[in-house]
């Protein structure tokens, strides 16, 4: 698929007014020069897998009780990857509807993800880790978060709540073949919980497009995929407080078969 990826950009590239916007996503997938030393790539099938942490949290974190301390780690690889988080060795459950991605990818299918975690309450120390997985490879990335010694008003909710959406899983950029179904993620959170929509590659919200459907869980689903679908999609998280949005960059791709 990749050979068809390249000769796709190219083409694109063509267009004057569509290079500068492709050159820049193009940089979200460049990962030959950034995997690390023991994620190498492999090759099943003529495809190429591999798996790279592209940004870890902080090895240290000192945390206030009470103050949104948010720890993200963004990783890309092939099959798409999905990151769960973990503290002190255990799945963090309560936050699997916000910030533990666990979409199946398409095997061909290639992506960037980001994850982030928000920390509203520390006691003590605690070893939190952010886990990517892409078929059989795993790579991870820790971090300890101190409690400071210092709590804010815990009746203030606001301040163990976001009030204003945040995004906290989104693809930046996605490829895969044409005519594959697409899952593409958008896990918020807000208080009230927000509501969740998506603009396709056109700027127009998705609500009547038979072959585009927004999932109760925030989830873009396109079925099938096809070449007119390239370009940015926009998921957009909204409250009475304000409203958080996320893009990622589809590449539909020709398959090699």
């Amino acid at each position: 698929m990749y050979q068809s990826v390249l000769f796709f950009i190219a083409a694109l590239l063509c267009t004057e007014s569509k290079s500068a916007n492709i050159n820049r996503h193009l940089k979200l997938l460049d990962f030959e020069n950034n995997i690390e030393p023991n994620a190498s790539p492999t090759k099943q099938a003529g495809v190429l897998r591999f798996l790279s942490l592209e940004r870890k949290p902080n090895a240290l974190y000192a945390h206030t009780t009470g103050v949104l301390l948010p720890v993200t780690c963004e990783a890309i690889g092939s099959p798409a990857p999905t990151i769960r988080w973990f503290k002190n060795n255990s799945p963090i459950y309560e936050h699997d509807t916000e910030s533990n991605e666990v979409i199946e990818s398409n095997p061909n299918s290639l992506g960037r993800i980001t994850s982030t975690l928000l920390i509203t309450h520390s006691d003590g120390s605690d070893v939190y880790t952010c886990l990517a997985t892409s078929a059989s490879k795993m790579v991870r990335a820790s971090t300890v978060i101190t409690s400071s010694g210092k709590t804010t008003d815990p009746t203030e909710r606001s301040k163990l709540l976001p009030l204003e959406p945040r995004i906290l899983v989104s693809y930046k950029a996605f490829v895969d073949t044409i005519g594959n179904t697409v899952i593409l993620p958008c896990k918020a959170r807000g208080y009230p919980r927000p509501t969740i929509s998506w603009r396709d590659n056109n700027g127009v919200l998705v609500t009547k497009n038979p072959r585009m459907k927004v999932l109760r869980s925030g989830e873009l689903v396109i079925s099938p995929l096809r070449w007119s679908d390239m370009g940015e999609f926009t998921c957009h998280a909204t409250n009475t407080f304000g409203n958080g949005s996320a893009s990622t960059f589809l590449y539909p791709a020709v398959s090699d078969i």
